[in-house]
């Protein structure tokens, strides 16, 4: 385009034109008051790539009736450790708190660990609501965002397919989607065949992960799971 001509190396690229012409035969004045369209010369730039240094976490936590504080305090730690270590990375780095038991809802940091436990679970609405507030405020385009989802692995057995499927698309636009099973003392003898760990299993990769905590001993321990040569560390 005109913008982009380069005036400097188009005339010089026309004087070498005439000289070279000028060995052969005499220059007619036509010739040596115009340009030739391979005489101009443009200017192109290269796009150049530039690292995202700001980051989200999205924090989602399942106060459905059995996730008691015990199950919450752990999570809550785990949560407090990634916080320190993704903020190490990034020049900026915002939080958002997702709470859900059969429906989900941003919330503050207060009402996040706060909020009593009750009702069912519905894990789907959780990822829905991530997806949402990703899509509004945090476009992967300008974020690194990375999604961390604590629960004691219960939920509904009509809502697999619709978490699967939300699981996968956050996978696909996030850093590190994690998932943090809970696993209860006193899980009843269907738990193991029905936790939610099973389903996500089979979307772990690079970009997915999935760990257990069963105590306070086992945070870090699950921690260096989630993020084991994370970034080539």
């Amino acid at each position: 385009i005109i913008p982009r001509l380069d005036k400097k190396k188009s005339a010089i690229n026309r004087i070498k034109r005439l000289k070279s012409k000028q060995r052969l035969d005499a220059c007619n004045d036509e010739l040596e008051g115009s340009f030739h369209t391979d005489d101009l010369t443009y200017r192109h730039y290269k796009p150049k790539m530039k690292e995202n240094t700001n980051a989200v976490i999205i924090m989602i936590m399942d106060v459905s009736g059995s996730m008691g504080q015990r199950k919450k305090f752990l999570a809550r730690s785990f949560f407090f450790l990634l916080y320190q270590f993704i903020r190490s990375k990034y020049d900026q780095t915002e939080v958002v708190f997702i709470s859900h038991d059969m429906e989900a809802r941003e919330c503050s940091e207060e009402q996040f660990f706060t909020r009593g436990s009750g009702g069912g679970t519905i894990v789907s609405t959780a990822y829905v609501e991530a997806l949402d507030v990703i899509n509004k405020r945090y476009h992967p385009s300008a974020w690194n965002v990375y999604a961390f989802h604590a629960s004691d692995g219960d939920n509904f057995g009509t809502d697999t397919n619709a978490m699967l499927c939300a699981a996968e698309k956050l996978k696909n636009i996030c850093q590190l989607f994690g998932y943090i099973e809970i696993t209860p003392d006193d899980a009843p003898s269907w738990y193991d065949e029905h936790k939610i760990s099973n389903h996500l299993k089979q979307l772990i990769g690079r970009a997915m992960k999935c760990v257990t905590v069963k105590q306070k001993d086992d945070i870090w321990r699950a921690f260096k799971i989630m993020f084991g040569n994370y970034g080539g560390e």
